[in-house]
């Protein structure tokens, strides 16, 4: 083995290995951000359909909401119209106000109750599931490469 061949691969050969090792982790990285853009284009796509989907259907149940509170507001308006009339000529008119007025305040207070107890559920759940699987293999993928 001549001096040129040592000196090849003393110094020539590592210099070459390392280039090539950083050109590979310069590739690697460029891959990981492609892949990991690619994979928040996804979750935005996945996103944007369940937003869509809760959109048209809580669109679909307002205006059936609206609709049957119209119609139900002048059909309630008419009954206690009617019940007040029939408790005023029964009883007196002062006793049939009382008793339609004391009946509204009670179910106004019950309903009042109850909604408080409502509890409402998050939008999109598949996408915060995906998310938080996401964070954690990132996670493990960070303790990976720190104890390398």
């Amino acid at each position: 083995m001549g001096l040129i061949d040592k000196f090849k691969r003393t110094f020539v050969t590592p210099v070459m290995e390392e280039k090539e090792e950083g050109m590979a982790m310069a590739r690697s990285l460029r891959e990981a951000g492609a892949a990991a853009l690619s994979h928040l284009e996804a979750l935005y796509g996945l996103l944007k359909l369940e937003l869509e989907e809760a959109s048209k259907r809580l669109g679909q149940k307002m205006a059936l909401l609206l609709l049957a509170a119209f119609m139900a507001f002048f059909g309630y308006l008419f009954v206690w119209c009617l019940l007040t009339m029939i408790m005023a000529y029964y009883w007196n008119i002062i006793a049939g106000l009382a008793v339609t007025a004391g009946f509204h305040i009670l179910v106004a207070a019950i309903a009042l109750a109850m909604f408080s107890r409502i509890r409402v559920t998050p939008i999109a759940p598949a996408t915060a599931e995906e998310l938080k699987t996401d964070l954690s293999c990132l996670q493990m993928a960070l303790k990976k490469s720190s104890n390398s």
